[in-house]
């Protein structure tokens, strides 16, 4: 087939994903932090019942001589090990973040990307070394982050999945060995796929989907690769083809679209998660409300002294965290500000267990809970999409009871921005320490951040080398 049928902004994804052009250190070593973090948090998941339980479900291609799973004795074949290593690094919100138009995840592309990486390597003789995973990391990370700038499906009520599946089936593609017509025949069929609603992230009806949304996603992605490398065919005009492309019949006549040139932009500016598991638009709130609790505990009042509390925040917080009314499940509370406001002012922390009981259910938190209130506040949304900025920015103004005091704090730029680097690696690495604490890697967790971290440990290693650090032997 002439490449030259298919759509523009298609073929300007796959070259930049051919482009054999390398990066500089600081795009590499942010690469290796980010695959640092993610395996973290999928170990972090493989002691999550919920996420075991759903996993345990999905493992038909369990083999002796499949892809080691992270956190798992178990092999299975790529398709099913995306899936699994996809919704691990998801489950528990605590992965690195993308804001803009759309919202997303980078790192859920890993799933199809190791999966991808170690299936080919048992494949071929010259298995794959890490530094080619860290390379198309950042040419993923990019492909998606550039794509959620300027392309909004979640006011179309259709979930951000949609641009892993887009990014994963390019990133599966390429370590896979195809061609770019082949790269393109498995991004086309991943556009015009049917893309699951966001139903499953909003009340009244949050819950677990959105925990393996990427994961099924992701796994999706290295399916339509491996359909592609069997000769399956493509559509040229996915996009564009009038009524039934994607612009006209997904998008309402809006173009699908690059909104900047494609570079290692993504990688050096994507926010970490440190040191709380609160969705992103809650990070700066989380942190305001540390710090009003410490300043409250010097002036010798406590959580019960609150009269009420007053959070301004962006607007995307606004549709998705602001949450009145009953809790259903975690994954129901780690999307309420409210909620993690309360549990931040009443036990000076949130961490993954307090989404779960005993916390859940504290009666001090459900009744600070209910004194809680948000507002958007136009400067904030203003700062949250301007490019030159991309802050987070949330402000909490307390009044305590009887005129006992009042509180105040503002914060632009959470702790995982780009604006606050220096000062996150420490707690970036803390975390990793952290999440590996209640596995069987607690031992380990200096010497595998050591490696991860370290161009000269790391490089030359074989992805499969690299996985069986993390597996169960």
């Amino acid at each position: 087939m002439d490449l030259d049928k298919f759509d523009n902004v298609m073929k300007t994804l796959v070259d930049y994903a051919f482009d054999e052009t390398m990066f500089d250190d600081d795009a590499y070593n942010i690469a290796r932090l980010c695959l640092m973090d993610s395996l973290g948090c999928a170990i972090a998941a493989s002691q999550d019942k919920d996420c075991i339980n759903l996993l345990n479900s999905y493992r038909f291609s369990k083999n002796t001589n499949g892809i080691k799973i992270i956190g798992s004795d178990e092999q299975l074949g790529p398709i099913e090990a995306a899936f699994h290593i996809g919704s691990m690094i998801r489950w528990l919100e605590f992965n690195d973040t993308w804001l803009a138009q759309e919202w997303g995840h980078p790192s859920d592309n890993l799933g199809a990307i190791l999966a991808a990486a170690a299936w080919k390597s048992q494949q071929d003789a010259s298995p794959i070394r890490m530094k080619d995973v860290l390379t198309l990391m950042i040419r993923t990370y990019e492909i998606h982050g550039i794509l959620c700038l300027t392309n909004c499906f979640n006011t179309l009520g259709i979930d951000h999945v949609v641009l892993v599946k887009v990014a994963s089936s390019i990133a599966a593609s390429k370590l896979l060995g195809l061609s770019k017509e082949q790269t393109l025949n498995a991004l086309s069929n991943s556009l015009i796929d049917g893309h699951p609603l966001r139903t499953y992230r909003h009340a009244p009806n949050a819950g677990t989907r959105k925990s393996w949304a990427a994961g099924d996603a992701t796994s999706r992605g290295l399916q339509f690769a491996i359909f592609a490398q069997t000769g399956e065919m493509g559509y040229p005009t996915a996009l564009t083809a009038k009524k039934w492309g994607v612009n006209d019949s997904l998008l309402q006549g809006s173009d699908f679209n690059i909104s900047r040139p494609l570079s290692d932009f993504v990688i050096k500016n994507i926010l970490f998660k440190v040191p709380n598991p609160a969705e992103y638009h809650a990070q700066t709130a989380i942190e305001a409300a540390l710090r009003i609790r410490d300043r409250m505990i010097q002036a010798g009042l406590s959580e019960k002294d609150i009269e009420y509390v007053r959070v301004e925040t962006q607007r995307p917080a606004m549709q998705i965290i602001d949450k009145v009314g009953p809790l259903r499940n975690p994954a129901d509370r780690d999307h309420c500000m409210q909620y993690m406001v309360a549990v931040a002012l009443y036990s000076g922390n949130l961490t993954i267990q307090d989404f779960h009981e005993p916390m859940a259910s504290n009666v001090d938190v459900q009744l600070l809970r209910e004194k809680i209130t948000c507002h958007e506040r136009t400067q904030f949304t203003e700062s949250y999409y301007d490019p030159d900025k991309m802050a987070i920015p949330n402000a909490l103004s307390i009044k305590c009871i009887n005129g006992k005091g009042e509180f105040y704090e503002q914060i632009e730029f959470p702790l995982g921005h780009i604006n606050r680097r220096t000062e996150c690696l420490p707690a970036l690495k803390q975390k990793f320490c952290l999440n590996l604490s209640e596995s069987h890697l607690t031992n380990k967790a200096d010497i595998l951040t050591e490696v991860i971290t370290s161009s000269s440990k790391l490089d030359n290693m074989t992805i499969n080398e690299f996985l069986s650090l993390f597996a169960v032997i």
